[in-house]
């Protein structure tokens, strides 16, 4: 007798894309700038910071570890059950490309998991557009399900705050007394007709919880990549260590509390921009490592995957 062979359901994992060698800046940008040729500053911009990062002439992909630990997660526990493909926004490969293999594959329901916990309304927005403009290029139509966002996944939270705590007990071990925790996510544009108030106050609230948990003397939101058009959320995070010298503090533990996996925006921040302006400042540094692949992560972003399948109709059962 013949077993019914289980339902398939794709996962597209979405990020945001980034150059991975020198030669690879100028057409990322002129992707970023949807086919517009970058300006020799913008390229020499993003070179040096690549630079700074990779201290080579190439980086890894740190998206591409975290999805590799995904599907081994979630082949151990459900099988072939899932197919999983990595898509980016703004480079190779990109959503458009990621959701043709699933429909090859002969996937009709893909799950969308951005790689992001806490979205923003401008970042909500260019994950409709994005998937809006890939699905329009595909073949055959397929239903996406996309997961908004995940503010609160225990896996996420706990590998945050184990990071954070190791990071403050080599700051300054039991003296935490005068550390203040500076807390760091990607600004965003906002008016008086779309103010993005839900994502700083989920921002805000991490920041809080962590301070919390981790004992610390003070707490502090800010921003960064707040370059741009429009009124962009602030404080930059180079006037926020400013604030934090000028209250009296003489330690501080940077931490990207939206951020998933390394990339270059963020660590060039932290381990460049920050570190240099903190030692300025007279101020002792750290910051702590941002989650990448970490079990925890993993295995509650794999129950979470299953959890939506559950919610369309597809039972998910284990191995």
């Amino acid at each position: 007798m013949m077993t019914e062979r289980p339902m398939q359901t794709g996962v597209l994992v979405m990020e945001y894309g980034e150059p991975e060698t020198l030669d690879d800046i100028e057409p990322y940008l002129t992707a970023h700038y949807h086919g517009h040729s970058p300006s020799p500053a913008d390229i020499a911009f993003l070179r040096e910071r690549c630079q700074r990062v990779w201290s080579g002439d190439s980086g890894s992909s740190a998206a591409r570890r975290v999805v590799a630990a995904l599907v081994e997660e979630l082949a151990q526990r459900y099988g072939s059950r899932f197919q999983v493909v990595l898509g980016a926004r703004h480079w190779h490969p990109t959503v458009a490309d990621a959701l043709a293999h699933l429909v090859r594959l002969g996937m009709r329901d893909v799950i969308v998991l951005p790689l992001s916990p806490i979205v923003s309304h401008m970042g909500l927005r260019s994950y409709r557009d994005t998937l809006d403009q890939a699905q329009a290029t595909l073949e055959q139509s397929i239903h996406l399900h996309l997961i908004e966002s995940w503010p609160d996944l225990p896996g996420y939270l706990s590998a945050m705050t184990t990071n954070a705590i190791i990071a403050l007990d080599r700051l300054a071990g039991n003296e935490r007394h005068n550390v203040a925790l500076l807390a760091i996510a990607h600004s965003v544009a906002e008016s008086a007709r779309k103010p993005e108030t839900d994502y700083q106050w989920r921002l805000r609230q991490t920041m809080q919880r962590l301070v919390a948990t981790l004992g610390c003397a003070g707490g502090y939101l800010a921003y960064y990549s707040a370059e741009g058009p429009g009124q962009r959320l602030g404080p930059d995070v180079l006037a926020a260590l400013e604030e934090i010298a000028h209250a009296g503090f003489q330690q501080v533990l940077a931490v990207p509390i939206n951020t998933v996996y390394d990339n270059v925006e963020v660590c060039y921040e932290l381990d460049v921009r920050m570190a240099e302006r903190a030692k300025a400042l007279g101020l002792k540094y750290a910051r702590s490592a941002i989650p990448n692949a970490a079990p925890a992560l993993i295995a509650d972003l794999a129950t979470l995957i299953a959890d939506r399948a559950a919610v369309l109709g597809s039972p998910v059962t284990p191995r």
